[in-house]
């Protein structure tokens, strides 16, 4: 019996479930077909929560996987089928490659070859982008929403907290929820001493439906405010570009706080600076997380994931990416509600 690790390959067969069985029922008679135990699972109404939770329940035995897959490739029209079974090659049969047998060293090297730029761009940075991102992380949060679930957020000028719509869509759930920083782990592993904040949307609250957004007052404890202790990230207006890097802190999954670095590209600005989107990995709980460039700048607000449609273009047709609300659109939006100046 073997297990799968959560990696990008079972995020994709995660995502594409979710996009091809989105209805709750649905799901739970594609598990019973594979023999699998519904009452072990924790079935949820967001299609992406339901299927992360039958994969994380099934993983654990990769033959559990392969039957879902199987019975989503029996129920699938023609034109998914091919993506069923490429996400189950992926999923099941990965292979590192071999150096003595998949790389052929047969040539001396060119020493004018030795030492070159890559990519399209550098992908060299100073050493004090580490020193700069940890203070960044630091005001990054971990949002506890109680029986609603969890997300993330980050505090930015006079002690107020932006995360999502989705994430808090009211002062009676903001009320609820508690804000946590310092989630995360020490260099040997261990649980660091987390700090929690009530919020305060008695005080301030404003949420956008449209754009995805709320802000909220965090009260201050002990004399002091959070973003004395955690610090804040500046809001400035930015022009991201395709093919920039982008840089994620966030919680995925409710979990400890993780960086996402690698393979990190924006694939996607819509002409109006709504909307950014990238290739950066983040699971269900990273929603509310700041978009980063590589100069510590938040460039989006995080906010979904999936098979995504570019607004303006070819609305059939969808690419496997993550989005954000652009920062231009959220700071608008806080200048006319009179949040900021």
């Amino acid at each position: 019996m073997a297990t799968l690790l959560w990696n990008n390959n079972l995020l994709n067969l995660r995502d594409i479930l979710a996009d091809l069985y989105w209805d709750k029922a649905e799901a739970r008679a594609l598990v019973q077909e594979a023999k699998i135990n519904p009452a072990f699972i924790s079935f949820k109404d967001s299609a992406i929560n339901n299927w992360h939770y039958i994969l994380d329940y099934a993983r654990h035995d990769s033959s559990s996987v392969d039957a879902i897959i199987d019975v989503a490739i029996g129920r699938a029209l023609p034109d998914k089928k091919q993506l069923l079974l490429m996400a189950k090659q992926h999923t099941l049969n990965l292979r590192g490659i071999d150096i003595t047998k998949d790389v052929a060293w047969q040539r001396s090297l060119d020493p004018d070859q030795l030492e070159k730029i890559t990519g399209k761009q550098s992908t060299l940075l100073p050493i004090t982008f580490l020193d700069i991102g940890l203070t960044c992380a630091k005001a990054v949060a971990r949002l506890d929403l109680g029986e609603r679930g969890l997300g993330s957020g980050f505090l930015i000028d006079n002690d107020l907290l932006l995360t999502n719509h989705h994430v808090l869509e009211d002062k009676g759930q903001a009320q609820d929820a508690k804000a946590q920083f310092n989630y995360q782990q020490t260099l040997s592993g261990l649980s660091e001493p987390s700090d929690e904040y009530e919020l305060d949307p008695k005080n301030l609250f404003y949420t956008s439906l449209e754009n995805d957004w709320t802000v909220v007052k965090v009260k201050s404890k002990e004399g002091k405010t959070a973003g004395q202790k955690w610090s804040t990230l500046k809001l400035s207006e930015q022009d991201p570009k395709v093919d920039d890097f982008t840089i994620i802190i966030q919680h995925p999954s409710g979990g400890p706080k993780q960086i996402a670095l690698y393979h990190n590209i924006i694939a996607y600005i819509d002409a109006n600076k709504q909307i950014v989107q990238y290739l950066t990995d983040t699971e269900p709980g990273s929603s509310g997380s700041p978009v980063f460039d590589t100069h510590w700048n938040v460039i989006a607000l995080h906010h979904s994931g999936g098979w995504l449609r570019e607004p303006g273009n070819d609305p059939k047709q969808k690419f496997y990416r993550n989005e954000g609300i652009h920062i231009n659109n959220v700071i608008a939006g806080l200048k006319s509600a009179g949040i900021i100046q």
